[in-house]
């Protein structure tokens, strides 16, 4: 008797419509409101995810922001149009990695609404399949299923191997909570991450010659912040803790010879008198593993020292500015960031710790990426990836499976709400130390007769702010979003004139109010001007696009020409005139080697900075002749009184900042207003000081959230 197979077999029909929609190596169950990468649950705030359920339910097709608007939220509740829906994907976009530059996932269509563009599937349910009947399967002769049954083991033993093999790919951690460190409110350097000796964690607070910086201290477990006690006085950046910890590598501000320079010292911990490390200066170095060296960079250039600043040498030079140098556990390779100032943008590279062998890290990657530290062990390799919304804390697994396999790439460890950014591992290697950043101005008007500030506009977080010349306008820049608007100066009739990935600064209203030029300060790319119907419509660039960054457009009284500063590539400036008619572009006489011009209201000056900061220059249109009207430690945001009288600056004299105006008719400097305890972000597009219509100083108060966070990891 032949024996019989009791078996049945599952055949697929037509179901409903399915819970579960896939794209990349992403998983959205639509009726839980779960989102997973690679079975990783993500967390997805509800109306980002209800974003992405209208999205990937009408793959390719448009989806307006009005739908998402009044699906989001109901007709009788208030949300500001723009920013609730932008809010919302962008914080989509944070999860998923995705760039609205260069998009993936969600592609933004100006104006209109976002259409998802990658492939999706719907997987099909093992509810929605029919069995057949056992007795309708043929029975197979014995030898061929003896043999069935062999080749089934076969293969569930290669299967098994395989799996192996696949789940031996090192996986990287993920963040299991977010606990807050610090909570004391106040700025912290974000060029600057904290270092850690195990305990404490050492970071720089305030900033220098303005509201005053130090060294702050707080228990790795979170508490108290606390200043230590130490004879700097403008502490710039904290490089590393001695390899002993008995001492913290420090960047100090300095004046040598009227000129600003950052000096290395060493700080003995807990506390005690700093002292130079030999006459070495530098924003970031780093001690070697054995704490005998130090390494750090001129320029371009990697040098090593003995640990007392003696017998300086180059260990290697490299293709750009170099910052963070960072050495491996094992002492054998040493990481660092190299800075592209044609661009703005940084990228991660590595070389033997001997010099040779430099190379990029990541030579697929294009995007900013920087500012990475090892964990103790050497396993896992955590850095900041991504500018402004996209950034993040990527992790990339270092070390070898088993089967000698490698991580394929590294991994998004963090999304929203908060920038993240300078991770910082513990001595245990269970928790990265990072700095969240929410940033937020306050945009305030000084009133001189009352001497107080009032917010401007509600204290709208935005500047620069430019005014029209019939005094009924204003042009404006949201922060951080680099957005231009116009409105009346009551706020009423609000306009966005510009759309990502243009991100916004410095607006000039033309002479007649038909037009505002500003420049695009766009991420990894050269600083470009461009130019915007008041209106609305395409902003339009100046010039064609070329090597050089241009900066600061100002309107000549007519309206016919704009003057403007370009630098070059090998970091040489001059101002320029472009006669916007015939497009004809010439050099203004004696002009090289300044910058940020701003033409009077009659036509008569041209105001502008030199290179290094110190001088503001007076050009002359009659004589053509430059001279300096007014000289300080670091002037900038030179901006004309509206009568043509004066010209207001910023600078800071007798470590401190503050509001200055030079009279034209006598070059008398007069004090306005001290900024030394004024709150403003360290970010140079937030440190702007303007005039309103009637010359009241206008300028952008620190309304960030800013403090140190601890993740704790999940390993697999």
């Amino acid at each position: 008797m032949v024996p019989c197979v009791h078996r049945s077999s599952r055949v697929p029909v037509d179901g409903k419509k399915q819970n579960v929609i896939s794209f990349g190596s992403f998983a959205a169950n639509l009726q839980t409101q779960e989102l997973r990468k690679r079975g990783v649950r993500l967390r997805l705030p509800g109306q980002s995810f209800q974003i992405l359920k209208m999205l990937v339910e009408r793959p390719g097709e448009l989806v307006t922001r009005e739908e998402l608007h009044e699906a989001l939220w109901p007709s009788d509740t208030f949300v500001d149009f723009e920013h609730g829906v932008n809010a919302a994907v962008n914080r989509l976009r944070d999860v998923l990695g995705d760039s609205a530059e260069n998009p993936t996932f969600i592609e933004t269509l100006p104006r209109r609404g976002y259409k998802f563009i990658a492939p999706v599937e719907t997987p099909m349910s093992k509810e929605n399949t029919v069995s057949v009947p056992a007795d309708r399967l043929e029975p197979l002769p014995e030898k061929k299923l003896l043999k069935r049954a062999g080749l089934v083991a076969v293969v569930a033993a290669l299967a098994l191997v395989f799996v192996a093999y696949w789940r031996s790919e090192p996986q990287p951690p993920t963040v299991a909570n977010i606990v807050r460190i610090t909570n004391d409110g106040k700025a912290k350097n974000p060029l600057n991450p904290p270092v850690s000796d195990g305990v404490h964690l050492y970071f720089t607070e305030g900033l220098p010659r303005t509201s005053g910086s130090g060294i702050a201290q707080v228990s790795a477990a979170g508490g108290e912040t606390t200043l230590l006690a130490t004879t700097l006085k403008d502490v710039t950046a904290i490089s590393s803790v001695s390899p002993d910890h008995s001492e913290l590598l420090v960047a100090n501000l300095a004046t040598v010879e009227s000129d600003s320079v950052l000096e290395l010292w060493a700080q003995p911990l807990p506390a005690g008198p700093a002292h130079r490390i030999g006459n070495i200066q530098a924003l970031l170095a780093t001690w070697t593993p054995d704490g005998s060296h130090i390494a750090y960079a001129d320029g371009d250039t990697i040098m090593m020292a003995n640990k007392d600043g003696s017998e300086p040498r180059p260990l290697a030079k490299a293709s750009g500015t170099v910052f963070a140098i960072r050495f491996s556990p094992d002492g054998r390779r040493i990481r660092f960031d190299i800075a592209d100032p044609k661009i703005g943008s940084n990228s991660l590279w590595e070389m033997n710790a001997d010099g040779k062998n430099i190379h990029r890290v990541f030579p697929d990657w294009t995007a900013f990426h920087c500012c990475g530290n090892w964990s103790p062990d050497g396993n896992y390799y955590y850095f900041q990836a991504g500018r402004g919304g996209s950034q993040a804390i990527w992790v990339m697994p270092e070390r070898r499976s088993h089967f000698g396999r490698r991580a394929k790439g590294p991994t998004r460890l963090t999304s929203g709400p908060l920038h993240y950014g300078f991770a910082v591992p513990s001595s245990d290697g269970k928790r990265i130390f990072v700095l969240g950043e929410d940033p937020r101005v306050e945009l305030l008007q000084y009133d001189l007769k009352a001497q107080r500030f009032d917010p401007y506009q509600g204290g709208v977080s935005a500047g620069p702010v430019d005014f029209s010349a019939d005094g009924k306008w204003m042009a404006y820049i949201s922060y951080p979003e680099m957005t231009l608007w116009r409105s009346h100066v009551d706020g009423s009739e609000k306009t966005q004139l510009t759309f990502p990935p243009v991100r916004a600064y410095g607006p000039r209203w033309s002479p007649d109010g038909s037009q505002i030029a500003f420049m695009d300060v766009a991420f990894d790319s050269p600083q470009r001007i461009r130019l915007t119907s008041a209106t609305g419509g395409t902003a339009e660039l100046l010039l064609p696009a070329h090597a050089s960054r241009e900066s600061d457009a100002t309107w000549m009284p007519d309206g016919k020409s704009i003057v403007f500063s370009k630098f070059e590539a090998d970091g040489s400036s001059a101002i320029y005139n472009l006669d916007l008619k015939t497009r004809g572009l010439s050099t203004i006489p004696g002009s090289e080697g300044l910058f940020s011009p701003r033409v009077s209201q009659d036509g008569r000056y041209i105001s502008a900075l030199t290179l290094n900061n110190t001088k503001i220059m007076l050009f002359e249109a009659g004589t053509k002749h430059w001279s300096s009207l007014a000289e300080g430690e670091d002037v900038g945001y030179n901006e004309w009184s509206h009568d043509g009288k004066y010209v207001y600056f910023r600078d800071t004299r007798n470590g401190a900042g503050a509001l200055l105006r030079v009279r034209i008719q006598d070059r008398v400097v007069e004090h306005v207003l001290s900024l030394k305890d004024f709150p403003q972000l360290s970010d140079i597009f937030a440190s702007w000081i303007g005039l309103g219509p009637d010359d009241a100083p206008l300028l952008m108060r620190n309304r960030s959230v800013q403090e140190i966070y601890a993740l704790e990891l999940q390993f697999h």
